[in-house]
């Protein structure tokens, strides 16, 4: 998730774990161990673009980062804070907790973690939720910004009521998830569609509109569905394909390899002229700027340009069209309840 809902949430359970000894100090504390797994950046400058792609969220997001880096932070924690305050084991399960919740919420975006980092590179992902999502979000600002203002009982309990609505928003998006799983499925069946893979994701910003990606031999179909369309709404895909012959030439290469690994498989290849070929991550939602654009012209969050006849050993991001985000939201907003807009064409 975002920078601001992980220092959110890490505030809130500091403050669940740590009120009653240090106040809002708890809140301030729970906010920077909140963000330190994401402070894995700071060595991006001694990793090429190749190595950064593993690097993030890898060691810092595992398992073993969990227990371990309890156990080293409530120990510096504890030499900070006088100990005849607050115990070791309360400072411990503390951050044990932080950390862990920090690593699950992303464990819930399509991005995924490597959670047996060193060990395994494979990266869980549920996408049950976008990276960033304000329902999530708010009630955390707002608990936390009661108990820095006044750390007392009554702020607690909304602390404690702000968690609540979190665990709550998670399992529904959890369920709704798995609903629109399954009106997407019944689509295809219709169709006669038989898919190798399927990928049903949250849309941007909400749990309301879920995005469904289906393999097929020559590309992907591309589909949506709102908790707000009418029940005789049927589900329309867009066929993408996907291009693969025009990776020929780099396919070998150590860029593409990372490329291939991150997206575990899931891209398509876009020939964007003078011998080069972007390579688009679709797990990660398309924005389009108008319902009428082709996709060739929609912005791609992760994407990668390759020079034909070339074997690089460096990422090169690809630049990002001029956006008119206030259409783009606009487009989201008609089809979040039941419009047109969106994939609003066939391309």
């Amino acid at each position: 998730m975002d920078s601001v809902t992980q220092a959110a949430l890490g505030a809130s359970v500091g403050f669940l774990c740590w009120r009653d000894k240090l106040g809002r100090k708890a809140v301030i504390g729970g906010a920077v161990i909140g963000t330190i797994p994401d402070l894995d950046i700071i060595v991006y400058p001694l990793l090429d673009s190749v190595q950064r792609l593993y690097w993030h969220r890898g060691e810092s997001h595992s398992v073993f980062f969990i227990l371990l880096g309890a156990l080293l932070t409530g120990w510096v924690l504890q030499q900070i804070i006088h100990r005849h305050r607050i115990s070791y084991y309360s400072v411990f399960a503390g951050c044990f907790l932080i950390y862990a919740t920090h690593v699950l919420i992303d464990v819930y975006t399509v991005y995924g973690t490597q959670l047996f980092a060193p060990f395994s590179r494979y990266g869980y992902a549920l996408g049950n939720m976008f990276i960033i999502d304000p329902l999530l979000t708010l009630p955390l600002l707002l608990s936390i910004s009661a108990a820095l203002v006044s750390p007392s009982r009554a702020s607690g309990i909304i602390n404690s009521g702000a968690l609540f609505i979190v665990i709550c928003y998670s399992i529904w998006s959890l369920l709704i998830q798995s609903y629109a799983d399954k009106q997407f499925q019944q689509a295809l069946v219709k169709m006669n569609v038989v898919a190798s893979r399927n990928l049903t994701s949250a849309s941007p910003l909400n749990t309301l509109l879920w995005r469904h990606v289906a393999e097929t031999p020559d590309g992907y179909l591309f589909g949506y569905w709102s908790i707000l369309d009418q029940p005789e709404r049927e589900i329309v895909f867009y066929h993408i394909p996907r291009n693969e012959q025009a990776t020929a030439s780099f396919r070998q290469s150590r860029a593409f390899a990372v490329v291939d690994w991150f997206s575990k498989g899931w891209w398509i290849a876009l020939e964007t002229g003078e011998n080069r070929v972007k390579i688009v991550d679709i797990r990660f939602t398309e924005i389009p700027a108008s319902a009428n654009d082709p996709y060739q012209r929609w912005n791609w969050p992760f994407s990668w340009v390759f020079e034909k006849d070339s074997q690089p050993s460096q990422l090169q991001r690809a630049e990002q069209l001029p956006q008119d985000f206030s259409g783009t939201l606009e487009l989201l907003t008609n089809r979040i309840n039941g419009g047109t807009g969106w994939l609003n064409h066939t391309p």
